[in-house]
This record gives C-alpha cells, sequence and structure tokens, in this order.
C-alpha cells in the first residue's frame, strides 16, 4: 500500500518540483550555517588574536616600566632608549588590540575605557620618572618609584586587564559553542540533502528507464517510417531523372529528326536557288546571309541537342566523351582543366550519370567558382567506380547552399539512385571538391556489391 502510494505520489506532476524545493531548502540551510559556522570560526581566531595582542600590552608596558626603573638609577642612555621603545610599541598594539576587541564587542561588555585610563596612567606616571631623572632628580624618581601608590596602580591595571581578557575568554566559548552547533545543522542539513539526491536519483532512474523505453519504441517506429518513406523518395526521384533523361532524349531526337531535316531541307533549296539563272547579284548576296545564318541555327542546333543528349557518349564512349567536355569547358571558362581518366565497368545510365555529373559539376566552375584550375579524376578501384571534379576557386559553405540551388541535390538523386555516394567538400576560400563513388558493373553484366 505504502510502495502504490509513492509511485502514485512520484507520477504525479508536482513529485519532481516539491523534490527541487526540498533540496533548494536543504541546499539553503546548509549555505546559511556554512556562512555562520565561518563568521564565528573568524571571530574565534580574531578573538584569540586579541587576547594575544592584549598580553603583549601588558608585556610592553612592564618591559617600559623595566627599562625606566633601569634608567632612573642608573641614568644610562641605553635603560631610555629602552624605554622610549618599549612605549612606542606598547601604543601600536594597544590600538590594535581595542580596535579588535571594539569590533567583536558591538554590545560593549569589555570594560575597555577603564582598561585604557588605566594604561594612560600608567604611562604617564613611567613618563615623570624619567622626566624627573633627566632633569637632574633620580633620587626624587627612585622615590616616586618605590612608593606603594605605583604598586597599587600597577596591581588595578592588571586586575582590569584579566577582567577583559576573562570576558573575552567567555565571548570565545560562546563563539565556539555557536560553531559546533552550526555544525551539527550542516551535519543533520547535508546528511538529509544526501537522503533526498538518492531518493530522488532512484526514482528518477526508474522514470528514466520507463520513459527510454518508450522512447526506444518510438523510434524504432519512427526509423521504420523514415525507411520506408526515404526509399520511396529515393525510387521517387530516380524515376524522376530517368524521366527527364528519357524526356531529353525524345526531345533531342525530335530536334535532330524533325527540326535537322529543315533545316538541311532548306539548306538543299538555297543550293538549288545558287543555280537558278538570271539571279540578281542582290538575291545572291541576301542568299550567303541567309545561309550563313542558317549554319549558325544548325550549329545552335548541335549544341542544344549534345545537351539534351550527349551524342559522343553514345558514339564515342564515356572516356572520349569526357575529354570532349572537359576540353569544351576549359575553352569556355579560358583555364586550364587538367584530366586524368582511365577505363572503368559501368552501364550506360551509370555512364550518363557520370557525365552529367561532370557536366553539373564543370557548370557550377562556370557560374561561381572563379578558379584558376580543375582537375578531373575517373578511376575504378575493385567494385567500384570513382568520379572527382576539383577546383581551387572560392568554395561555399555547404550548410548554407541558398534555396533554389538544387544542382547538389540532384547529382547527390542520381548518385544514389544507382546505390552509390556522394561527397561534396568546400570551404570558403579553398575549392571544392565534389566526388562520387558508383558500383562497377560485373563481368556478368550486374551491379557490383555495396561497400564495405
Amino acid at each position: 500500500m505504502i510502495k502504490s502510494s509513492i509511485h502514485r505520489a512520484v507520477r504525479t506532476h508536482y513529485a519532481m518540483p516539491v523534490i527541487v524545493a526540498l533540496a533548494v531548502i536543504t541546499m539553503a540551510i546548509t549555505e546559511s550555517t556554512y556562512q555562520h559556522s565561518r563568521s564565528t570560526l573568524a571571530q574565534g581566531i580574531t578573538l584569540t588574536d586579541a587576547r594575544l595582542q592584549a598580553a603583549r600590552t601588558l608585556q610592553t608596558l612592564t618591559d617600559a616600566e623595566t627599562a625606566a626603573r633601569a634608567y632612573i638609577i642608573s641614568t644610562d642612555p641605553g635603560d631610555l632608549e629602552n624605554y622610549r621603545e618599549a612605549i612606542n610599541e606598547m601604543e601600536s598594539v594597544r590600538q590594535g588590540v581595542f580596535q579588535l576587541l571594539t569590533d567583536l564587542d558591538p554590545q560593549r561588555t569589555l570594560a575597555l575605557g577603564d582598561v585604557s585610563q588605566h594604561i594612560d596612567a600608567r604611562a604617564a606616571t613611567l613618563e615623570q620618572w624619567v622626566r624627573m631623572a633627566e632633569q637632574g632628580r633620580p633620587t626624587q624618581a627612585r622615590t616616586l618609584a618605590s612608593g606603594d601608590q605605583g604598586r597599587l596602580r600597577y596591581a588595578e591595571l592588571r586586575q582590569e586587564f584579566e577582567f577583559v581578557l576573562e570576558r573575552a575568554a567567555a565571548i570565545q566559548t560562546m563563539a565556539r559553542v555557536s560553531l559546533y552547533d552550526a555544525l551539527l545543522i550542516n551535519r543533520v542539513a547535508l546528511h538529509g540533502l544526501v537522503v533526498l539526491v538518492v531518493v530522488a536519483l532512484l526514482l528518477f532512474m526508474r522514470q528514466l528507464r520507463e520513459s527510454d523505453r518508450r522512447e526506444a519504441q518510438e523510434h524504432e517506429r519512427l526509423t521504420a517510417q523514415v525507411a520506408l518513406r526515404t526509399t520511396a523518395l529515393r525510387n521517387l526521384a530516380g524515376h524522376h531523372v530517368n524521366a527527364r533523361e528519357d524526356e531529353r532524349g525524345r526531345v533531342a531526337r525530335e530536334l535532330h529528326d524533325e527540326m535537322g531535316g529543315l533545316l538541311t531541307a532548306m539548306k538543299l533549296e538555297i543550293a538549288r536557288l545558287r543555280r537558278v539563272p538570271d539571279v540578281p547579284v542582290a538575291a545572291l548576296e541576301r542568299l550567303a546571309g541567309i545561309e550563313l545564318r542558317l549554319n549558325e541555327g544548325i550549329a545552335v542546333k548541335r549544341r542544344i541537342v549534345e545537351h539534351l543528349r550527349p551524342s559522343s557518349l553514345d558514339q564515342l564512349g564515356l572516356i572520349p566523351a569526357l575529354e570532349m567536355l572537359c576540353q569544351d569547358a576549359g575553352n569556355g571558362l579560358g583555364i586550364p582543366v587538367r584530366s586524368h581518366l582511365s577505363p572503368v565497368e559501368l552501364d550506360k545510365d551509370a555512364e550518363l550519370t557520370v557525365y552529367r555529373l561532370v557536366q553539373e559539376s564543370l557548370t557550377n566552375v562556370r557560374k561561381y567558382a572563379q578558379a584558376r584550375q580543375v582537375l578531373v579524376e575517373l578511376g575504378q578501384t575493385g567494385d567500384w567506380v570513382r568520379v572527382l571534379v576539383r577546383d581551387d576557386g572560392l568554395g561555399f559553405d555547404t550548410e548554407a547552399v541558398p534555396a533554389g540551388h538544387h544542382g547538389l541535390m540532384g547529382m547527390r538523386v542520381r548518385v544514389e539512385s544507382h546505390a552509390g555516394r556522394l561527397d561534396v567538400t568546400s570551404t570558403p576560400g579553398s575549392g571544392t571538391s565534389v566526388q562520387a563513388e558508383l558500383p562497377a558493373r560485373a563481368p556478368g553484366g550486374s551491379v557490383g556489391s555495396g561497400p564495405g
């Protein structure tokens, strides 16, 4: 019953706030007792210093009296110097100890005024002895020094000092008791905090394990859905790429067959017109201009057809087609486009993907890179074909590609549709490297296995 009640309480929304509040309260108590203990300990240390300084004050006053008595007996300048040093040291020590006792006794329970008066009176008496000896009256000074009144005043001074020291000792005892009490409170609070933390940790770990279990189940479900969606999107993207290439091929064929036939027929008609007799010279000049424009149109048609579906790839093969592409790009850019191309084993669709990747990369170099040189590599290692396009241009941040730029995405979709992988490496000012790996065609005509 108790265990189930605890579990129900823990599952409420108020469990952790209550635990946190108790922890904060415990920490506040611990901090408060620590500050109190620190203050009390500092007060006790200061009291000890004050008692030592008080004893030193009395000692220096005694040293001054001893030196004064020696001087009035011997009138030795050395004894006078010892007296002056002792008086100066006594005054310095007295100021410090009285300041310490005043700071530690704000209620003024210590009779510091009486002690100060007795010290001043005793110092005045000693000064009177010394002055009389300096004035040549040492006998009178010795008479005063040997009188009972001096001894009574010194006894009263010692009694006042003892009272001050006893009172300071009482204050120090109270501080010690307060320190012990603070340490006990701190100990209890610390133990309570440890127990509270352990209990809270156990309850939290229990909740965390349950939450992790639910999160793992949800993660597995979402991972399965993401895998299904990713596969569907990859298939859709591959279908889109293939459909676009098919459409490009159809348009290229129509341009080549239909428009090519029309343009060829027009050239033949112009050739027949040239053979017509009595054609004016002006008309022949216009025919020459028309034929020139017609040849330019045929060249544009060929470039468009070649861009839509590279005939060099179908007629000559991948390596010659890439060489021609690199040569055309170098002429258009006005910079060296070096190529290192080795024979590879790829099917027709994969060869087209490699061609398009190099073509798109060189187009990006022309548009954005401002490069001084470009390198194109193609080679095969084992079951994998590697293609690389690298430039030394401006580079870019691959994580901050502006919206609407789908060239890299199109490359990736093409490569992944062949179970390959694409890596684009670039940093601003360090050029760009586009590298793709595609599975090679096996000798039997199938595609090689995936990467290890």
